[in-house]
């Protein structure tokens, strides 16, 4: 179900991007692009220093 929603969210992402740019509004797509992706890498960056940190031996 959640890959389902995921790839609903893709296309209507998609129809959206396309008629900002049809409109001349093609800045706003890639802003909040970049801002997802930022917000993705950084939450896979929490993630793997958390996993970093659990396989260390307490000092």
């Amino acid at each position: 179900m959640k890959f389902g929603l995921k790839i609903i969210g893709f296309f209507l992402a998609a129809a959206i991007s396309y008629f900002l740019y049809q409109s001349g509004l093609g800045a706003i797509p890639f802003l909040v692009t970049s801002v997802v992706l930022f917000y993705l890498g950084y939450r896979l960056t929490l993630s793997s220093d958390n996993n970093r940190t659990e396989g260390r031996p307490p000092k």
